[in-house]
């Protein structure tokens, strides 16, 4: 079933480089701009908070610095946005990858295209071909999942081509 991986990985790289999905960490400032009355309200609280500190006998200066280096910290990090990269050897796995990526196979639907690809390609099994169309009827599109699962258990079906069985363990 290289035709179906083949057209998966250049869907997937597609989606990628449409989204600029690369992994790569970035501030997002959108918070900011679609929040503005919420970021002030945590400066006057802040600026709330520096006094009461300032003024308090047993706090001084040092925890002052201390309390705005840890959420100048803190709100790096919660700014933080990384848009993972979508992998074709991803998809179909339940590890911590889902716990970063989610399970953006099931969501995903495959292009017009894509889908296209896969029912005009000659190797393809017109088992595989019917099923897609079905799929495509009943649910008005194929997600990743669905063709990945369906060329899975296609390679299930075919006999071994060297013509050996193995035992199973």
């Amino acid at each position: 079933m290289d035709v179906i991986k083949n057209v998966l990985n250049s869907e997937i790289d597609r989606i990628n480089h449409q989204e600029g999905r690369d992994g790569k960490p970035r501030i997002n400032a959108e918070f900011f701009v679609n929040h503005p009355w919420l970021c002030l309200a945590m400066l006057v609280g802040y600026i709330a908070v520096g006094i009461v500190m300032y003024v308090s006998p047993y706090m001084g200066i040092g925890w002052f610095i201390g309390f705005t280096a840890f959420l100048v910290f803190m709100s790096a990090m919660l700014l933080l946005e990384i848009k993972p990269v979508y992998r074709y050897e991803d998809i179909g796995v339940l590890d911590l990858r889902v716990c970063y990526n989610g399970e953006w196979y099931f969501s995903r639907e495959l292009s017009a295209d894509a889908v296209q690809q896969i029912l005009s390609a000659g190797s393809v099994s017109a088992r595989i071909k019917n099923r897609i169309e079905s799929i495509v009827i009943h649910k008005g599109f194929v997600d990743f999942y669905d063709v990945y699962d369906l060329a899975r258990l296609e390679q299930q079906h075919l006999p071994d081509p060297t013509g050996t069985a193995q035992l199973a363990h």
